[in-house]
């Protein structure tokens, strides 16, 4: 079947983009949710006008050529027109071109500028959100051949009834041989209907990209404002157009007032969020607030985006447009969606921790060993290999697809593929099993992930790295927790010797040095065991996933969609929508960050009541001495 062919039943339109995302049957809202006034007129028109024009079509058997041929010779002249209105209505493309080579037959040739539908709608109309390109080139070229140049610019770029004319239908059905032959025929492809909407802004609500890029490499603005303010991104997002709000976002934001254009107010004071949280995208406003569209913004009600969301029952989207929430954002316990950023604080988190707990089982622990040296060795080595692989995983690229920044080209691979099998921002055909990753910015070949620990992907190239610095980090955990649990209670001996420590033979006050010792080992073994068990969980599901030969991402993918089409319940399909693919892995990652957060609040604290605890009490000095001591002699 092809691209945007089109169906028609009884006084039904049906747009077939398989298998693109099911669309809602009606936009219609139930009675008691809020509407937009901006909104609900200009593409509704549209719609009303071809379904009204749909009703006309025949039901019986259509007649053989020869027979349409007998009846026409019995037919006046403006039964012959009726006939050909007719004809385009039922989308009899031979009869068209029998009505039009018959006109041209005749001594008085009809004129199609006279020839109107109940809407006003010309033939010409019709034929363009019939999707009929070779009717349509015909039609033109028999008006074009039978009147002045300046009666037929005029005829084809004639508005009907609603204000729309026949570039905003082929727009609106994403019919590019339409628009081709449009543009050759000199039709204007830059007007606007009665709301200052252009052709971009009505194939942004039709969802139809291809006719999207089409028309931007024409030279149509995807900013431009209507007359109520609103921009192709207002329309597209009010109206459910996810693929058209994609490559939207991706635009705007490569553009310098890309952000601006993201939070453009309408003449009702609403943003792009403001209308799907309105009409419950969850996927669309997802989208807007990763390109960093704003939750405060109020419309001329006083509603922030959350507010209209309540106000309309989705309790979901509610949850998600939340603002008090900033510390469980931080901690990663909820989901942020923001505008992806690097996060230094776990990268540096990690690091400490790491070293925090190498160190001090070297300095406190490893003086116990100076009868098995190799032990020692062996401990240092496996912390080594665990950075070595740290950092291969780090700066090793995991497959990033190369970048096209052309954007004829996009619109080249659009005629060749459907739109989600293309990454609107990379402007490239996606390869199997790669996704773009909105932190890195760029595509990613065999996506697992985006690791924050690391601040990059896990892809198709740097897998192995990953798994074997998992697996080594498991491995040091595992031996950190066994040495300092069993030396945890024990004291040191009393005189000191030690020959691979000399400078721990110097400490004076050894009860000063068992204090400090149990006091880091308690805290190394804290946080080894909050490490180790959301680790080995990790390490569970990335084996899962090597037997399975699957991703992370494909997992959570498969799991989500089986679980929605599986569901009939509007509020469980909410809920499940909401679940995210990651959240196993982030899962992790989240208690990683409260573990993070909490030592960094302890040890602050800590600190800070040593330092007034010594200074209160003198006596205790040779604590603090003995630790300085032995860490100035160790560095």
């Amino acid at each position: 079947m092809k691209k945007n062919e089109i169906e028609f039943q009884d006084n039904s339109i049906s747009i077939k983009r398989q298998p693109l995302l099911d669309r809602k049957k009606s936009q219609d809202k139930d009675q008691g949710l809020r509407k937009s006034n901006v909104y609900e007129g200009g593409l509704s028109q549209l719609k009303k006008s071809i379904l009204e024009t749909s009703q006309f079509q025949r039901i019986e058997k259509h007649p053989s050529l020869q027979e349409f041929s007998d009846s026409m010779s019995l037919m006046s002249i403006q039964q012959k027109c009726h006939q050909l209105v007719k004809s385009v209505q039922e989308q009899e493309v031979q009869e068209i071109f029998f009505i039009l080579d018959h006109f041209n037959t005749l001594t008085s040739k009809p004129k199609l500028k006279d020839i109107y539908d109940q809407k006003q709608q010309t033939i010409l109309h019709i034929s363009c959100f019939k999707n009929l390109p070779t009717a349509v080139e015909r039609i033109l070229m028999y008006e074009k051949d039978n009147s002045t140049a300046e009666e037929f610019n005029i005829w084809m770029n004639q508005k009907n009834k609603d204000s729309f004319t026949a570039v905003h239908f082929a727009a609106y059905v994403g019919s590019l041989e339409t628009l081709e032959i449009l543009k050759k025929y000199a039709c204007d492809l830059k007007i606007k209907n009665e709301q200052g909407q252009n052709a971009l802004s009505i194939a942004a609500q039709g969802d139809q990209v291809s006719a999207m890029v089409w028309l931007y490499l024409q030279g149509l603005s995807y900013t431009e404002q209507d007359e109520k303010g609103g921009t192709p991104l207002h329309w597209a997002t009010y109206y459910g157009s996810e693929f058209a709000v994609q490559f939207l976002l991706s635009w705007l934001q490569k553009s310098k007032e890309g952000k601006k254009i993201i939070n453009q107010q309408d003449t009702e004071g609403m943003t792009p969020l403001h209308l799907a949280a309105m009409t419950g995208n969850q996927r669309i406003v997802k989208k807007l607030l990763y390109k960093g569209s704003s939750k405060t913004i109020r419309d001329n009600r006083n509603q922030t985006p959350a507010q209209t969301a309540l106000e309309n029952e989705y309790e979901i989207i509610y949850k998600i447009l939340e603002t008090n929430n900033c510390l469980f954002e931080f901690l990663n316990i909820r989901t942020s969606y923001k505008p992806a950023s690097i996060s230094w604080n776990q990268i540096c988190s990690f690091f400490f921790i790491y070293f925090y707990c190498m160190i001090g089982s070297v300095i406190f622990v490893y003086p116990f060993f100076h009868a098995d040296a190799w032990l020692q060795y062996l401990s240092i080595a496996s912390f080594l290999i665990g950075l070595v692989f740290y950092f291969l995983t780090m700066f090793i690229s995991p497959g990033y697809v190369e970048r096209n920044d052309d954007s004829r080209k996009l619109f080249s691979l659009l005629t060749q593929y459907e739109p989600w099998e293309l990454c609107p921002e990379c402007q490239i055909h996606k390869p199997l099993r790669s996704r773009h990753c909105e932190f890195c910015s760029r595509c990613v070949i065999v996506y697992d992930h985006h690791c924050p620990w690391l601040h990059n992907c896990i892809g198709a190239k740097n897998y192995p790295y990953f798994i074997c610095f998992i697996l080594t980090i498991f491995v040091n955990l595992i031996h950190l927790i066994i040495l300092n649990a069993i030396f945890l209670i024990d004291d040191y001996p009393n005189p000191l010797h030690n020959p691979h420590y000399p400078w721990f033979n110097n400490v004076s006050n050894l009860k000063a040095l068992d204090i400090s010792k149990k006091f880091v080992q308690l805290t190394i073994l804290i946080l080894c065991l909050l490490f180790l068990f959301p680790l080995a969980y990790l390490i569970y599901v990335q084996m899962d996933n090597l037997f399975r030969n699957i991703t992370t991402f494909e997992k959570y993918r498969q799991e989500e969609q089986s679980n929605v089409q599986g569901s009939k319940d509007k509020k469980s399909q909410q809920t499940i929508q909401q679940i995210s693919f990651q959240f196993q892995i982030y899962f992790i990652y989240q208690i990683i960050s409260i573990t993070q957060f909490i030592v960094f609040k302890l040890l602050r604290n800590v600190l800070q009541q040593f330092k007034k605890y010594f200074i209160s009490n003198m006596t205790h000095l040779n604590i603090y001495n003995n630790l300085n001591f032995i860490l100035s002699n160790f560095i």
